[in-house]
């Protein structure tokens, strides 16, 4: 070997940095900075990181991401807002189950939840962990959209709205079937909050489901069918969302000491992010691309937009490259048939 080469492989062997000696608390905020795919990636590059990103107290970037249409042969892919780029995951057991094609009626607590028309059956399941749990079988019948009222480790909840029948159905953890529970009008919208359950119906109006019951009707006479939702804030508060035409959109928070509604135009550093299988709260701040006080939603033309609650304004946000229907039988426009997903590793 000639003592060129031999002085080249000395510098080489020399200057390359040992990445696996890295100090803890620098790839931790490294760590903090990534996004959840990132951090995956990440994390299986050598045993020394995986250990510490095993510390709970050191936990990767989340951000909202839009579920597009989905082809049922191909990965699902998630518009990331802050990064402006698509993610690409296969969640387990969704593309083909038992040859049925599984699709996405909702979104909760880093789970989401599927339906095969097919074959009457329903499934959780997480993207990102990997996890799925079945639900009982529900039947082939149509419905609106399903929510996942409460997950934890010791139980969850999930209940299913019918776009055309009044009351719901539900059933939770250890349950081999589903409960009917009756009300006065269809129902758009259900929310677990602060233990209770509140419910939006065709026209608008908000109910406790408690001891004493407690309605607010909206006092405003729309069209019945107008987009509406109720939305639980990272604060512990309850929104209450009407969308008052294709680019306006109208909030009221629900004061726990009067029990009534105030409308607002300011939801400080927080965001929503609206659609018709659901909707969620999610903080701003230390997210690059995401503005607070705004309603991202999307509008006729199949654009992500932002409304700023502060300016009355709407702002395009990105052009949806969406293709065909999903799946004949919602038969809703295709802004309809996204849903918003918050990914978590739990």
């Amino acid at each position: 070997m000639s003592s060129k080469v031999q002085r080249l492989q000395k510098v080489n062997s020399s200057s390359m940095a040992d990445w696996t000696t890295l100090q803890t608390d620098v790839i931790g905020i490294i760590i903090k900075k990534l996004a959840i795919p990132d951090y995956i990636r990440f994390r299986a590059v050598c045993t020394s990181w995986n250990r510490v990103c095993s510390d709970m107290s050191y936990r990767p970037r989340v951000d909202p991401w839009l579920m597009l249409p989905q082809n049922p042969l191909d990965a699902t892919q998630f518009f990331c807002i802050p990064e402006r780029k698509n993610q690409l995951i296969r969640p387990p057991s969704t593309a083909s189950f038992f040859g049925s094609v599984w699709a996405p009626v909702g979104s909760s607590n880093g789970w989401l939840i599927y339906f095969s028309q097919t074959h009457g059956t329903m499934q959780l399941v997480n993207p990102i962990s990997g996890k799925h749990v079945q639900l009982p079988p529900i039947g082939r019948r149509v419905f609106s959209k399903a929510k996942l009222l409460e997950m934890n480790e010791r139980n969850f909840i999930v209940a299913v709205l019918y776009g055309d029948q009044k009351g719901y159905k539900v059933t939770r953890k250890g349950s081999s079937g589903w409960s009917s529970v009756e009300s006065k009008q269809i129902l758009d919208d259900i929310i677990k909050h602060r233990g209770r359950l509140y419910t939006s119906d065709m026209y608008g109006t908000v109910e406790v489901w408690a001891e004493p019951p407690r309605a607010w009707p909206d006092e405003e006479l729309t069209h019945q069918w107008r987009f509406r939702c109720l939305v639980e804030t990272p604060a512990g508060d309850l929104i209450r969302v009407k969308r008052q035409s294709q680019n306006k959109f109208a909030l009221w928070i629900l004061d726990q000491g009067t029990s009534s509604w105030v409308e607002i135009d300011n939801i400080g550093d927080f965001a929503l992010f609206v659609s018709h299988y659901n909707s969620v709260c999610f903080p701003a701040k230390d997210h690059p691309n995401l503005k607070a006080n705004c309603i991202y939603f999307i509008d006729t033309y199949n654009n992500l937009c932002a409304f700023n609650l502060e300016h009355g304004t709407k702002e395009l946000v990105e052009t949806l490259a969406i293709g065909p229907a999903r799946n004949d039988y919602y038969r809703r426009p295709q802004r309809d048939q996204l849903l918003w997903f918050i990914p978590s590793l739990k």
